[in-house]
């Protein structure tokens, strides 16, 4: 075997093991995104949820042309890779070393993106979320359309500001009694531990006497002469308690 035949044998070899790595890596990658999206569909402010509306979009970045797009790269990852895919099985290098390098640099180019997908569900779905403010409710602490940064595995004490779920809408609410707290809920107003936290009634509150139970909060809006919180749909369960409001984003607090 003559020098240049022994040089471009190991160049074969040498794009064989990277081709290998490649395709063990973008399989490896998109199996357990996929695995992790479905698991996490039950997240609700999970940004990629198939059940995200209009009405309960709570992801201020993730607007419909993001999407299209990220998904639109998700889709040419797989298609590279199937056909560089196809081309390493046929071995493909041997007829064509230019065409299957080609094809090997832009596959590997496109390998980032199931890398970067996985790490952004991971984050996205077990620690951080990312919500819009809407409405005036949370006046002066959070302005109408703050975009504000949501740890999910947060310590939830009383004062924090969380995400509330309330049929199918996403609040942002202060938590003002949570379990132990005897709570009192009349005409004169919110009484925790007999402190009055407020004073103002909206018509229709709902009314209570109790001590409240594990799992069980009560919340308020800090512009509380316009707020939709407590007084009117009741005390919010653990289950619809999604997170701590722990960064405003937009910078205007």
């Amino acid at each position: 075997m003559d020098f240049s035949a022994e040089k471009i044998v190991k160049a074969h070899e040498k794009l064989m093991k990277r081709s290998n790595y490649l395709i063990i890596s973008f399989f490896l990658f998109f199996v357990l995104d996929t695995i992790l999206f479905i698991f996490l569909q039950s997240n609700k402010l999970f940004m990629f949820s198939l059940s995200r509306t209009a009405e309960n979009i709570p992801n201020a970045f993730l607007n419909d042309i993001f999407q299209t797009v990220f998904y639109l790269i998700i889709l040419l990852s797989v298609i590279f890779y199937i056909v560089f895919l196809i081309l390493y099985l046929k071995k493909y290098y041997k007829y064509n070393y230019k065409v299957y390098k080609a094809f090997h640099t832009i596959t590997d180019l496109f390998n980032i993106v199931p890398i970067f997908l996985f790490f952004i569900i991971l984050l996205n779905g077990f620690f951080f979320s990312v919500a819009l403010v809407d409405g005036d409710s949370m006046k002066p602490t959070f302005m109408s359309q703050d975009t504000v940064l949501i740890g999910l595995r947060s310590e939830i004490t009383n004062d924090d500001v969380v995400i509330v779920l309330n049929e199918d809408t996403f609040l942002v609410k202060r938590l003002v009694a949570s379990a132990g707290d005897e709570l009192l809920v009349d005409e004169t107003g919110v009484w925790v531990n007999g402190v009055l936290i407020e004073n103002y009634m909206p018509t229709g509150s709902i009314h209570y006497e109790k001590t409240l139970l594990e799992g069980e909060y009560y919340v308020l809006g800090d512009n509380r002469q316009h707020s939709l919180d407590s007084r009117l749909f009741g005390i919010v369960e653990a289950e619809n308690i999604l997170g701590e409001v722990i960064y405003n984003l937009s910078g205007n607090n």
